[in-house]
């Protein structure tokens, strides 16, 4: 289950309109979604993703739908938060799909984009591409593709030791 730490940042940071805090934050809990698979963590870094993307683009934040949705999403990080019902984060998920399907201005969507980002940021930690793309959800030509146009030392850095790693995968085989 994801840490209702992380909910908790990702939430006050959305909140706060803080698009930059909310990119740092997806990297962080995908390198430890990445480092322990934990797919919960993969989902909530996807949707920190996704929020700083919201909040960056004018023709979301300034469309008449956009306070309820915000409303929506605010209701569903703190039931989250508070540890009720495992498929909250799928409901932010299906909310950001709804307003990007309303107002959106892309063929491919906020959610699928950020799979691939925070599949490439599993990748950066050392993940294969196979893997990352299953545990963020994300389509593996895309991340693939992705993961071709970037520049390595322009990723996030991995915080995470070999230890932790190992102690990760005990845990898994366990």
């Amino acid at each position: 289950m994801y840490e209702q730490e992380f909910v908790r940042d990702v939430r006050i940071a959305f909140e706060q309109k803080d698009e930059r805090y909310l990119r740092e934050l997806a990297g962080k809990i995908a390198a430890r979604a990445a480092a322990e698979h934990d797919e919960d963590l993969a989902r909530l870094a996807v949707i920190a993703y996704a929020l700083s993307k919201l909040l960056g683009k004018a023709h979301f934040v300034q469309s008449p739908n956009w306070p309820r949705y915000r409303h929506a999403i605010l209701s569903a990080l703190r039931d989250a938060e508070r540890g009720y019902e495992r498929h909250i984060i799928q409901r932010v998920e299906q909310t950001i799909r709804r307003i990007d399907q309303q107002d959106g201005h892309f063929v491919k969507n906020i959610v699928d984009k950020a799979r691939a980002k925070m599949a490439a940021v599993a990748y950066s930690t050392g993940v294969s591409p196979g893997i990352a793309a299953k545990l963020f959800g994300a389509d593996l030509a895309d991340l693939l593709s992705y993961i071709g146009n970037m520049k390595v030392h322009e990723e996030h850095e991995t915080h995470i030791g070999i230890l932790e790693r190992v102690e990760a995968l005990r845990r898994l085989a366990e």
